[in-house]
């Protein structure tokens, strides 16, 4: 086996013992990646996906037997292996997550402290959950409408439960197996723009377009709890990122007062997002009231932090400094474009809005980690011949 020589530093950053290995990858022109072979770790989605699919199985034979369901069971709609899926696998695969998310704590120790992950551990719970629900509810809702009224014997649909909830359960543990700190990124991803577009779809009224966004979160749209629950969660996932990452960027660079204030007006902008959500906006009085200005305070606080951005981040790519001057002047020309000349109707301004600051959030996120991970150095490069190889053999 060929040999290679690495600084202390890296040997110490990787954990490597005595006998422990390195495995080069993603080999480029210019580029690779290293990383240490930890014989002990085990892909649990292989191994352990057919516990819980066994689990749910057995629990939708005793519900079919339950509420006598012995002939026939469609496919979707209540009562029907959708709802199986949906309430049985769903819960059945959540907690076999949740189990394996506690094992793997160690193995994320190396990404982020354990006070980080105790923190986020509920956020990353919820948001998967919300997640495979509304990809689920997508998807059964697809099949309907290509098998609408299909329904099959008691055996076959246990057979497609089974399958289903297969590959469910191997799914969630695949993602705990893969998990990274960067994953928060695309589950505040997911979640916000997949939430979004689920509440605009069902919502009840082609029309809502007609009046603001918020009608979405209000009485009016029958998937009001999906829109106020996605604003919910992506601030909570928000506010796990930002303690993370301005967690790890005091433990890299040191305390520094703008990346606290920074923090702060991001956690109040998040927080914001959140009352809007658990404040929907129905009719008047003072619901109406604060829905309003904690929608005004995203605003405010949104606004502090991008026209602030050069003070708070002063050793940023520049190119960043020019983007977020370029969306200040963006939100600057809608809002003329719709309040004083409503060439813009309110829900394109809100819209437009949303899209520009949400676009600028991942941005400022993706810049952040950056700098976090990114740590460069420069070493002197050693070839080890054969002949010493052979020697150190």
């Amino acid at each position: 086996m060929e040999k290679i020589k690495l600084p202390k530093e890296l040997y110490d950053k990787l954990e490597l013992g005595e006998t422990k290995q390195i495995e080069v990858t993603d080999l480029s022109n210019d580029s690779f990646k290293i990383r240490a072979i930890d014989r002990n770790r085990t892909e649990r989605a292989a191994t352990w996906f057919l516990l819980p699919t066994a689990i749910s199985t057995l629990l939708f034979i005793l519900s079919l037997h339950f509420f006598g369901k012995s002939s026939v069971i469609p496919l979707t709609g209540t009562d029907s292996i959708a709802s199986g899926v949906m309430v049985i696998s769903n819960a059945v695969a959540m907690i076999s997550f949740i189990v394996s998310y506690l094992m793997r704590r160690k193995e994320l120790s190396h990404q982020m402290t354990s006070k980080v992950y105790w923190r986020t551990i509920i956020t990353v719970i919820i948001a998967v959950l919300l997640l495979v629900t509304l990809v689920l509810s997508a998807f059964f809702w697809f099949i309907s409408q290509i098998f609408y009224g299909v329904a099959f014997d008691t055996i076959t649909s246990v057979l497609i439960f089974a399958i289903f909830t297969g590959i469910l359960s191997f799914f969630l543990l695949f993602v705990v197996d893969v998990f990274e700190i960067s994953m928060l990124l695309n589950l505040l991803i997911m979640v916000a723009i997949g939430g979004l577009l689920s509440s605009m779809v069902s919502n009840g009224n082609q029309y809502w377009w007609q009046r603001n966004f918020s009608v979405l979160g209000t009485n009016n749209s029958n998937a009001s709890w999906q829109f106020n629950l996605t604003l919910i969660l992506s601030a909570a996932l928000m506010i796990s990122l930002f303690d993370y990452i301005f967690v790890s960027l005091r433990m890299k660079v040191g305390f520094q007062i703008r990346h606290v204030i920074l923090q702060l007006l991001l956690t109040l902008c998040a927080i914001c997002i959140a009352f809007v959500g658990l404040i929907p906006n129905n009719g008047l009085g003072l619901a109406h009231l604060a829905h309003d200005i904690f929608a005004q305070l995203i605003v405010l606080f949104m606004g502090l932090a991008i026209l602030g951005i050069r003070w708070f981040l002063p050793h940023i790519e520049k190119n960043f400094y020019y983007l977020s001057y370029a969306i200040v002047a963006i939100l600057a020309l809608s809002y003329f474009l719709w309040h004083p000349i409503y060439y813009l109707t309110l829900t394109a301004f809100e819209i437009l809005s949303f899209s520009v600051c949400f676009a600028w959030i991942m941005l400022l996120i993706n810049s952040l980690l950056r700098i976090i991970w990114e740590e460069k150095k420069v070493y002197q490069v050693e070839i080890i011949t054969a002949e010493e190889d052979t020697k150190n053999k």
